[in-house]
C-alpha cells in the first residue's frame, strides 16, 4: 500500500502554494471572501499527499497555502508550537480557526474544512491563480525590474524600498545580510517604518544608475509615494551597518533627497 501511495502521489495535482513571510500578505489579502487554509509543516520540502488531495477537493471553495517551520516570522506570528498545524483564516473571524483534532486523515480534515468552504465565492478560484505565486513574491530579497516593481515596491503603501544597486546578482553572503535585515525589521514593524528589501541590476537598468549616481555597489532607501524621495546609505554593505541607517530613518534622523519622478524601467520579455 505504501508503494502504491508513493506512486499515486507523483500524479496527484496540487492547488497548494508555498507561503513565506515575503508573499503571505498578498496571499491572504487577495479575494478576501475566499477562506484561506494554512498548513504549518516541519517537512523541509514537498507537499503531503493528504494536503494535495484536500486542495483539489476544495478547489474554488478554499485557497491553500503551506508554511515551513523554518519561516520563524510566520510561525511566531500565528503562535504555532506543534507540527503539523492547520489554520483557517476567514473574513469576519477575529482569529484564525485552529484544527484541534488529533487525527490527521482525509475524512476528519475534510469534515473540518467543509464547514468553512464556500460554494459560490465571488472571485474564487485556485490558490495557483494568486499573485503570491509570482517568483518575486516568494523571495525575501527579490530583483526589482519592470514586472516586479509594483508588487514589491512602487505599488506598496507606507513602505520604504531598500534597494541594493549592483551590476550583478548579489553573492549568497550579501544576500544573507539582507535576508537577516528583513527578519530583524519585520519583527518590529509596529514600532517604525516598514521596509522591503530588493536589488536592482544597473547594468540592465542604466537610467536607475544615472539617477542615483551609481559608481560602485551601494544601497539607497526610496520612498515611492506621491512625494518621491530617497536617501543614501553611507556605510558598509553589512547587516549591522545598514541596520544603523534604517534605525536612523525610523527615528526621523535621516535626510532625504527629493525626486521629481522615478527612472523608467527597461521592458523585459514576457
Amino acid at each position: 500500500m505504501e508503494k502504491i501511495q508513493k506512486l499515486a502521489a507523483k500524479y496527484l495535482h496540487s492547488n497548494s502554494i508555498e507561503i513565506t513571510n515575503a508573499n503571505a500578505h498578498t496571499f491572504l489579502a487577495e479575494n478576501p471572501s475566499v477562506p484561506k487554509v494554512l498548513l504549518f509543516t516541519d517537512r523541509p520540502k514537498g507537499t503531503p499527499m493528504l494536503y494535495k488531495g484536500l486542495s483539489v477537493a476544495f478547489e474554488k471553495k478554499l485557497n491553500f497555502g503551506l508554511v515551513r517551520s523554518s519561516d520563524s516570522i510566520l510561525v511566531d506570528k500565528y503562535g504555532v508550537k506543534d507540527f503539523p498545524t492547520i489554520l483557517v483564516i476567514k473574513a469576519g473571524e477575529k482569529r484564525p480557526i485552529l484544527y484541534k483534532g488529533k487525527e490527521f486523515n482525509f475524512d476528519k480534515l475534510f469534515e473540518f474544512l467543509n464547514v468553512y468552504s464556500e460554494v459560490f465565492v465571488p472571485g474564487g478560484g485556485s490558490s495557483l491563480d494568486s499573485s503570491a505565486t509570482k517568483q518575486w513574491m516568494t523571495e525575501v530579497f527579490p530583483e526589482l525590474h519592470d514586472k516586479s516593481a509594483r508588487d514589491i515596491c512602487l505599488g506598496t503603501d507606507g513602505t520604504l524600498c531598500v534597494i541594493l544597486l549592483t551590476k550583478q546578482k548579489p553573492a549568497p553572503e550579501l544576500t544573507a545580510h539582507f535576508e537577516a535585515l528583513n527578519t530583524k525589521f519585520d519583527r518590529k514593524i509596529d514600532r517604525g517604518a516598514k521596509f522591503k528589501f530588493m536589488w536592482l541590476n544597473v547594468g540592465v537598468e542604466p537610467k536607475w544608475g544615472e539617477t542615483f549616481k551609481y559608481e560602485q555597489d551601494k544601497v539607497i532607501v526610496l520612498n515611492p509615494g506621491k512625494r518621491k524621495r530617497y536617501t543614501n546609505h553611507e556605510g558598509e554593505l553589512t547587516k549591522d551597518s545598514i541596520a544603523m541607517t534604517l534605525d536612523a530613518i525610523s527615528g526621523g534622523d535621516a535626510r532625504f533627497n527629493r525626486l521629481s519622478e522615478l527612472p523608467v524601467f527597461e521592458l523585459r520579455a514576457q
